[in-house]
C-alpha cells in the first residue's frame, strides 16, 4: 500500500467505535491472521466496524509481571478476498514501548496476514498498565486519536 492511500484513509471522516469491551480470547473467535489467538492470558474484542469497510480490534495480554504484558490494536480493511491490515499498535515495556507498524510500501499481498515488511515508528513513551482497565481505555483512546476515530456512542460525545 502507497503512504497516500493510507493517508487518505485515515482522513476519512464518519468513523466511530462506540464502546470497547474485552472477552477471552478463543480459537477462530477473530477472522485471519488473528483466529489462532487463545490462552488464558489474551482478552480480545471482537472486530468492530468502524465505518464504512474500516475494522477495529484490540488484544491486551496479561502477566505476573509488567514487562509480560501487552496492548495491541489492530486498523483493518475489509475487502473481497478478506481482511487487509492498515496499521497496528503496539504497547509492550519489554523493549519497545508505543510503536505502530504500517504497510507502507509493501509489495507483496497482505490480506488475511499481519503487518510484515511494513514501516514502523516509534511514539511518545507513554506508562501504562495493560492490566488496569483505565490505562486499557486509555490506550484504545491513542489508537481512537492516532486513526482519526472518534469513540463512543453518537451524541453522547462531540
Amino acid at each position: 500500500m502507497e503512504r497516500k492511500a493510507l493517508r487518505q484513509i485515515k482522513q476519512t471522516a464518519g468513523r466511530r467505535l462506540p464502546v470497547v469491551e474485552f472477552i477471552p480470547a478463543r480459537r477462530a473467535k477473530l477472522p485471519k491472521p488473528l483466529d489462532k489467538l487463545s490462552g488464558g492470558n489474551l482478552r480480545a474484542t471482537p472486530l468492530y466496524e468502524v465505518g464504512g469497510d474500516i475494522r477495529a480490534t484490540f488484544v491486551w495480554r496479561s502477566g505476573d509481571i509488567l514487562e509480560k504484558r501487552a496492548l495491541f490494536g489492530f486498523l483493518f480493511r475489509e475487502t473481497e478476498r478478506g481482511i487487509e491490515p492498515l496499521a497496528r499498535l503496539d504497547y509492550h515495556l519489554s523493549h519497545k514501548n508505543l510503536h505502530v507498524m504500517l504497510p507502507c510500501d509493501v509489495s507483496i499481498d497482505l490480506t488475511n496476514r499481519h503487518v510484515v515488511q511494513g514501516r514502523e515508528l516509534a511514539l511518545h513513551a507513554v506508562e501504562l498498565d495493560p492490566d488496569n482497565e483505565t490505562d486499557r481505555s486509555r490506550f484504545v483512546s491513542v489508537f481512537c486519536e492516532r486513526f482519526n476515530i472518534k469513540l463512543g456512542e453518537e451524541g453522547l460525545l462531540p
